[in-house]
């Protein structure tokens, strides 16, 4: 599998604080089945010194170390780009933040109500400049929980949606939970990632969907089939057919073909 969103560089945004913690997060996404991680630390107010050039060389520092811990794990470079930063930065300065190299942002939904206004706008703006935008944990957004038609809307209009396996799993409560699996069983969110943070948010996308009756050809497409050609810059690959979901415990049940 691919993570296209996981804050693994050690001392930079929140994720882990120290090295050792990072390769602990690299190790349970590894025996998670995860191959790739794109890091994405958090490029907004809050953690300013956070740019491209810091991101290029804690990646390179990181793989040095993951390879001489024999840990089997690709670290690319990416970033989790909030909207009051991205109408900041010019276009070269997105490009250099942009996953793997490739030509997608991955655009943090806003987590607050008071960062929702305009966001769509942003979105929106960026797209007329070029760019291809993947929209981050939509599902956590009160912008989206409020208005899922939008997110929609923006889907329609060429973006993508990425959701959090956690989520899916039920980790941030049942709303969340169900307009996660929503999204996946509408098409509406195209990638499923980690969003890991460190131990209490650890780097997994099969371990949480286990349970959430997400078919194993499904699980492949939105963990890897996608992830794998947005990095390239390919064209997305068919989606795999789904049946309506049915009641499986307290989940709801998705089966990919």
């Amino acid at each position: 599998m691919i993570d296209l969103h996981c804050h693994i560089l050690p001392g930079v945004d929140d994720g882990p604080a120290t090295v050792a913690e990072a390769l602990a997060l690299a190790r349970v996404a590894r025996d998670d089945g995860i191959t790739t991680i794109a890091a994405t630390p958090h490029v907004n107010s809050d953690y300013p010194a956070v740019g491209a050039a810091g991101i290029s060389g804690a990646v390179e520092a990181l793989q040095g170390r993951l390879d001489a811990e024999g840990i089997d794990l690709r670290i690319v470079t990416g970033a989790e780009i909030a909207a009051t930063r991205a109408v900041e930065l010019d276009d070269d300065g997105l490009r250099a933040l942009t996953l793997g190299g490739g030509p997608w942002l991955l655009l943090e939904c806003p987590l607050t109500a008071t960062l929702t206004p305009g966001f769509a706008g942003v979105a929106r703006s960026l797209t007329r400049r070029g760019h291809h935008v993947l929209l981050a944990h939509p599902e956590r957004s009160p912008l989206f929980l409020r208005s899922p038609a939008l997110l929609s809307e923006l889907v329609g209009e060429g973006m993508l949606a990425q959701v959090t396996a956690g989520a899916l799993s039920g980790r941030f409560g049942r709303t969340v939970r169900d307009l996660a699996l929503t999204l996946v069983k509408r098409g509406t969110a195209q990638v499923v990632a980690s969003d890991g943070h460190g131990v209490l948010r650890p780097a997994r996308i099969a371990g949480e969907l286990r349970e959430t009756g997400i078919s194993p050809a499904l699980t492949a497409w939105l963990a890897r089939d996608v992830p794998a050609a947005l990095l390239e810059g390919t064209e997305l690959p068919s989606r795999p057919e789904t049946a309506p979901p049915s009641p499986r415990g307290r989940l709801l049940r998705i089966v990919g073909g």
